[in-house]
Formats: structure tokens, C-alpha cells, sequence
């Protein structure tokens, strides 16, 4: 992205950081922004007027792993949520269906969604104290990536996890609108023709019988 910070991108006039607080604020009982150390952008100041509670990550430089640890050692909830800054679509009713799907055991298992072939890390459920554990284990062993991590914890059965693959997540948000992200400028063009897409479609509604 040139340098920017793809929270602080505009989609549908307003900033992408602004749309996940605004789709989160429902269905969570905190947010938590997580910034790099000594981020000099705005992105804290933003967060904290969108009522998040603002941490830094636990590693300098250490990759989205560093945020996870971050978010979850913050919380007081004993599941959450963990989604990028850098999605403009979050559907809450594809996150409940999540979570109630993270509690058909005793004990609660993370849910991550496959999309298009790959793990999305970021748009996911964790119980917070095995999680927590289990990212800060695999940091100390050198790892960096959530995928990694899910993929060992896949193959050993510990942390549980449940896959949702297309065709669930399909039922809750019919058009896997809510894994979409902003990656590249591109992305962040296409995102724009959604919004302005659906915005367009739903001025033009008429209720039966009107005029």
C-alpha cells in the first residue's frame, strides 16, 4: 500500500478501522486495538476515539503472531474475536455463528475459516487462556506465523480447532463478504466497487406498493 496504513484507508467514506469497530461493537463485549510499538501513525489515536483499548504488540517486529498475543493477553472475555484492521465487510452473523460454534464442546475450541484454499488466522475464534499459551510457546520457539501455528496445532489435535470451510460459512454470509481484506491497491479498488455496489442497489429499493 505506498507505505499507508490500510486501517486508516477510506471504504464507503469511512475508514476501514472505523467499519470493523462499527460491525464489532454489537456482538463483543471490548475491543482491543493492537499497534506496533512506537506506531507513529494515527492509528492509535483512532482507535482510541473509537473506544478501543489500545496495547502493543508483545515483540517488536514479530508479525501478526506478536498482535494475536498481545490482543488476547489484554482481554477479559474467555473467547475472542481476532480479526485485521483490514476488513470492510465483517458480517455478525457469520462471528456468532462462530462463537456458537466454538461451545458445542464443554470446553470452548477455536473456529477458523478456510478461504480459497487458505487458513484466515485473522478472522477467527480463540478461547483466550489456550491460546494465549499456546502463541506465546510458539513465539519462544522462533515461529511468526498464525498459519504455521494452526497448522501444528491441526496435525496434533491440541489447542482444538474447528475448520469452517466455504460451504459453512456460506450459510451465515452467503457471499464470504466478511473474508474479504485489503491487501494491495487493487484490493482496496474492488472493495470500493462492493460498497458502492450495495449502497447503490439499497438506495434504489422500493417497498411493495410504493412510489
Amino acid at each position: 500500500m505506498g507505505g499507508r496504513s490500510k486501517s486508516l484507508l477510506m471504504v464507503g467514506n469511512k475508514l476501514l478501522l472505523a467499519r470493523v469497530a462499527d460491525a464489532l461493537r454489537p456482538v463483543c463485549a471490548e475491543l482491543i486495538g493492537v499497534v506496533r510499538p512506537g506506531q507513529e501513525d494515527s492509528i492509535r489515536d483512532t482507535a482510541l476515539a473509537l473506544r478501543m483499548h489500545v496495547v502493543e504488540d508483545e515483540e517488536r517486529d514479530a508479525g501478526p503472531l506478536a498482535g494475536i498475543c498481545a490482543g488476547l493477553s489484554a482481554t477479559a472475555t474467555p473467547l475472542c474475536f481476532v480479526t485485521g484492521g483490514d476488513h470492510p465487510f465483517l458480517s455478525r452473523a457469520l462471528i456468532k455463528a462462530m462463537v456458537d460454534r466454538a461451545f458445542v464442546r464443554a470446553e470452548p475450541i477455536a473456529v477458523v475459516p478456510r478461504f480459497r484454499g487458505r487458513l484466515q488466522p485473522l478472522h477467527a475464534v480463540y478461547p483466550t487462556r489456550k491460546w494465549l499459551e499456546a502463541s506465546r510457546t510458539a513465539m519462544a520457539g522462533g515461529e511468526r506465523s498464525p498459519s504455521r501455528l494452526i497448522d501444528r496445532c491441526l496435525a496434533s489435535g491440541s489447542p482444538q480447532i474447528h475448520v469452517m470451510e466455504e460451504s459453512e460459512t456460506a450459510a451465515h454470509d452467503p457471499g464470504l463478504r466478511s473474508l474479504v481484506d485489503v491487501d494491495t491497491p487493487a484490493q482496496l479498488e474492488r472493495a470500493r466497487a462492493m460498497e458502492s455496489w450495495v449502497t447503490s442497489v439499497r438506495r434504489g429499493l422500493r417497498p411493495p406498493g410504493g412510489v
